[in-house]
């Protein structure tokens, strides 16, 4: 979460970076995403996620940055 990356993202959309993850992730076909949220702000600041409008030019910086593993692999947690 404190990728400078996602910072970048997430300043220029007035975001948090981990809005930023939870939207992108949920555009990856052939992937689950389950939020974990410990308070009614997080539950609403990961309800706000999908409404976040990344643009290519975010989508490709995110995915240089993280690119998609290849294959099967071990779940990780943010």
């Amino acid at each position: 979460m404190r990728d400078h990356t996602l910072g970048n993202v997430a300043s220029r959309h007035g975001t948090t970076p981990a809005q930023v993850v939870l939207a992108w992730l949920l555009r990856q076909e052939d992937l689950m995403v389950i939020p974990k949220a410990t308070s009614l702000a997080h539950v609403r600041e990961n309800r706000a996620a999908p409404d976040l409008t990344l643009t290519q030019a975010d989508l490709t910086e995110l995915a240089r940055t993280f690119p998609l593993p290849r294959g099967t692999r071990a779940l990780e947690m943010l």
